[in-house]
């Protein structure tokens, strides 16, 4: 699923989204009614891993009007449900709504608008924090998404935005970034990193996304999956860096082929950001060049 870039974004193959009591009726996400939670699950027989994904983002919020944002989604194509649990549980770097006191629901809100056949996933709060894991500036989503492989994921992804109170929504870049594999297999996951802005050296977004793929040896690099990264945003994205590590683990409980949700997956989500993984060129960083990376400009498409 789905990149989580910049004054925007993705993942993202791929990983956001008003007061936490009123619905969004004016953005391409606009909420349908409340989703059940009796369906949230992978198709029967499927053992592929979620994908899971974090994206960093600047702070929205100015001195001068609109102010700041009362909350952000992410749009997918078509009705997730089955994909995206209604109620995540989210901790305060996984959602910037989130207060550190941990006194309020972290979850975001899934709904399906079928007039509009789009998923929305909301994020929503009365205060935006700084919520970075490095205690820099900006904010910090994460999602986890089952993978069906019975889905088009080329357009799964369609947007993400802020939301004001009384002006227009703001749109935020996202790429999409998918691969093509069997539907039953031996799974690794590759972290995929990709940066970028909307303007030439503005203010960068990121996003890390860990991807399922089938490695030549399981449990090792082998050779590079190929991933394709697509713009379903409106606006075009410079992308400033892009690496992957390959090779890593996926859960080993059977209950997280059931729910993206569960205990792992939930841990893999909170090591996703550049303290635990720090981006291609930092100290200490383990991403390697992309084999097939991004093009420099990512327009979007069509």
């Amino acid at each position: 699923m789905r990149i989580l870039i910049k004054s925007m974004y993705a993942v993202g193959a791929i990983a956001m989204l008003t007061l936490s009591t009123a619905c969004n009726t004016t953005s391409p996400g606009v909420l349908g009614s409340a989703a059940s939670t009796a369906a949230q699950k992978v198709p029967h027989g499927s053992n592929v891993p979620a994908e899971i994904f974090n994206e960093i983002l600047p702070y929205p919020c100015g001195t001068e009007s609109p102010g700041c944002p009362i909350d952000f989604e992410v749009v997918f194509a078509g009705n997730q449900l089955a994909d995206i649990p209604t109620n995540e549980p989210m901790s305060v770097h996984e959602n910037a709504f989130c207060p550190v006191s941990g006194s309020q629901s972290c979850d975001p809100k899934v709904t399906y608008n079928a007039s509009s056949n789009t998923t929305t996933v909301e994020y929503s709060g009365s205060v935006l924090y700084h919520n970075r894991v490095s205690g820099a500036p900006g904010v910090h989503f994460g999602l986890m998404k089952a993978q069906n492989f019975q889905t088009n994921l080329k357009r799964l992804q369609l947007g993400t935005y802020w939301t004001y109170a009384a002006s227009a929504n703001n749109p935020v870049p996202v790429v999409s970034i998918n691969s093509k594999q069997p539907k039953t297999a031996k799974w690794d996951y590759a972290i995929v990193y990709v940066a970028g802005s909307t303007t030439k050296g503005g203010t960068e977004y990121a996003t890390w996304n860990e991807i399922p793929y089938v490695a030549t040896t399981p449990g090792s690099a082998g050779q590079q999956p190929r991933f394709t990264f697509q713009n379903f945003g409106s606006q075009t994205i410079y992308v400033t860096s892009s690496g992957v590590i390959l090779g890593q683990p996926v859960p080993t409980d059977p209950d997280c082929l059931k729910t993206p949700d569960c205990s792992e997956n939930q841990a893999l989500l909170a090591d996703l950001q550049e303290v635990n993984y720090p981006p291609p060129g930092a100290k200490g960083s383990q991403f390697i060049r992309l084999q097939y990376p991004p093009k420099a400009v990512l327009k979007p498409a069509k």
